[in-house]
């Protein structure tokens, strides 16, 4: 028996999938393991990326989280150093 399922549903089974996984979501929803792992294909063959909400993540929400994400890596590159220099001082001093 062939089921068909609204776009508006596939997203959110597919939001639902990506937040707790494939397997957990088509049991929460009763929807086959096979039909998730088909529509996840479909949509990232369509480019079809969802943010939070569901809906489709525009060119402009790509950018802002590629600057945010930028600027995350940057920090925690700096924090790496600081502790990497804090780590060779307590070294250096343990030697002595």
């Amino acid at each position: 028996m062939s089921n068909t399922y609204k776009e508006d549903d596939r997203k959110e089974a597919l939001k639902l999938a990506e937040e707790i996984r494939v397997t957990p979501a088509s049991q929460r929803l009763g929807i086959s393991v096979k039909t998730l792992y088909g529509w996840r294909h479909k949509a990232i063959h369509k480019r079809e990326s969802v943010n939070k909400s569901g809906e489709p993540i525009t060119a402009e929400e790509l950018k802002t989280e590629n600057n945010c994400l930028a600027n995350e890596n940057s920090k925690l590159k700096n924090e790496v150093e600081v502790l990497q220099e804090a780590l060779s001082f307590f070294v250096e001093r343990r030697k002595k």
